[in-house]
């Protein structure tokens, strides 16, 4: 289960950097195309969201470490918060630049920690090969 934990983390450390990517794609753009453009930003962010949820049940019964769990329970909670951050300051004006500011440094936020949620996942897969290459080699 381990495994299929560092995929998944992987999976979504990807969605990440697309997020990052159709977010710059938008801003980019001017007119209804701007709008349409962050219309797929919006789309991926609320699959990210899902995608966040399904890694904290996935981390509680793969049980990579504590911390690896922790973070991703960290991450789950600051992806949900990317919406508040987005629209709860406005969209006009020194707030609503403030709110956007905030949006995209706590969307980085996320992708540094799922990043180092991989790097646990893959030492937890690690540690599980080397047990069992130890289990093999050193016979009971």
């Amino acid at each position: 289960m381990k495994l299929v934990f560092l995929g998944w983390t992987r999976f979504v450390v990807v969605l990440l950097v697309l997020q990052i990517g159709l977010a710059g794609w938008g801003a980019v753009s001017t007119g209804g195309e701007r709008i349409e453009r962050f219309i797929v930003h919006a789309g991926n962010g609320g699959m990210l969201m899902f995608w966040l949820l399904l890694s904290t049940v996935l981390a509680l019964i793969a049980r990579p470490g504590r911390k690896a769990v922790l973070l991703t329970a960290l991450s789950t909670f600051m992806i949900w918060m990317q919406g508040a951050l987005a629209y709860g300051f406005g969209t006009d004006g020194v707030p609503g630049g403030v709110g956007i500011a905030l949006h995209a440094t706590n969307g980085l936020g996320v992708l540094l920690i799922q990043l180092a949620v991989a790097r646990l996942a893959k030492r937890a897969v690690d540690a599980k090969r080397a047990e069992k290459a130890l289990a093999k080699a050193v016979p009971a």
